[in-house]
């Protein structure tokens, strides 16, 4: 399993809110990864323990390639898990967070504060105070780190929506194109239908039968090839993360789609199958 390490000091989980469901937080007394203990996430203790038995049992945890925030563990370290916690939000990135403990004067440290009031005024007040010391020094709130985070996947949204906006007006354009070509094509016969008899509303269910037939074949082979696209794509380490935030196997979406889909190949199908039923069987007839 891939999972991120982050060491945090004691207080990290009452600064930012983060509620145990099981077990305890580290001590004072815990402040390096020598202390032999870790923190959990929800996620994690799900997949590794689904009976909830988390607390007391040992993680094995293999060294990797970790940037300044993350702990530095050594290579297969086993370590006690003495609490669980609840998931961060999903736009904070991962949920398969495992805490280890660190001492906050630890190098590279980011110091997270916990304010009363307004946050802005108090980034502005510590900023007019420690960039004296500093120039390079930088503070951030969590609500313009999450507004970022956000104002991303507005952007993705936004993208998408249009794509597939144009993905959509090319598809009913392109039916309306066949379809008024394969009814102009069976004038003749629809012509002949009329003439020996054939009401309009059974030649506007011909034409209909005829054209949304393949639709809904294409409707079960454009799902199935969509589901085993994703399948494959996920299945990259690039995809891990989204996979934790979209589910491929959504059954809404895919009822959506097909119906939006759907609804653009009846309108789509409409037109010729109103010029269908206009027909005039004697000047059809009379052309050959």
């Amino acid at each position: 399993m891939s999972v991120e390490q982050m060491a945090v000091s004691s207080d990290y989980f009452t600064v930012l809110g983060l509620d145990l469901v099981n077990g305890r937080g580290f001590t004072p007394a815990e402040r390096t990864a020598d202390a032999g203990v870790v923190v959990v996430s929800q996620s994690i203790a799900r997949q590794l323990w689904p009976g909830g038995g988390g607390v007391g049992q040992v993680l094995r945890l293999e060294a990797s390639s970790t940037d300044e925030r993350s702990a530095r563990v050594e290579p297969s370290r086993s370590l006690a898990v003495i609490g669980i916690v609840r998931d961060r939000g999903r736009t904070s990135g991962t949920s398969n967070l495992v805490y280890l403990p660190a001492a906050p004067e630890s190098p590279g440290t980011d110091l997270m504060l916990r304010v009363r009031g307004n946050p802005e005024q108090a980034r502005m007040a510590l900023l007019e105070r420690l960039t004296g010391l500093d120039p390079a020094f930088g503070i951030l709130t969590l609500r313009t780190t999450s507004g970022m985070q956000s104002y991303l996947l507005q952007i993705a949204f936004g993208l998408t929506v249009v794509l597939g906006g144009l993905a959509l007006v090319l598809t009913v354009s392109g039916l309306f194109s066949v379809l008024s070509y394969l009814v102009e094509q069976q004038a003749k016969e629809i012509g002949v239908r009329m003439a020996l008899g054939a009401a309009t509303k059974h030649v506007a269910e011909l034409v209909l039968s005829q054209s949304l037939r393949p639709v809904g074949m294409g409707l079960v082979a454009g799902g199935a090839l969509a589901a085993a696209v994703a399948i494959v794509l996920m299945a990259t380490p690039a995809a891990a993360e989204i996979g934790a935030v979209v589910d491929i196997f959504d059954p809404v979406a895919y009822a959506a789609s097909a119906l939006v889909i759907a609804t653009a190949s009846l309108i789509a199908v409409s037109v010729p199958t109103v010029r269908a039923a206009r027909i005039d069987p004697i000047a059809i007839l009379r052309k050959d």
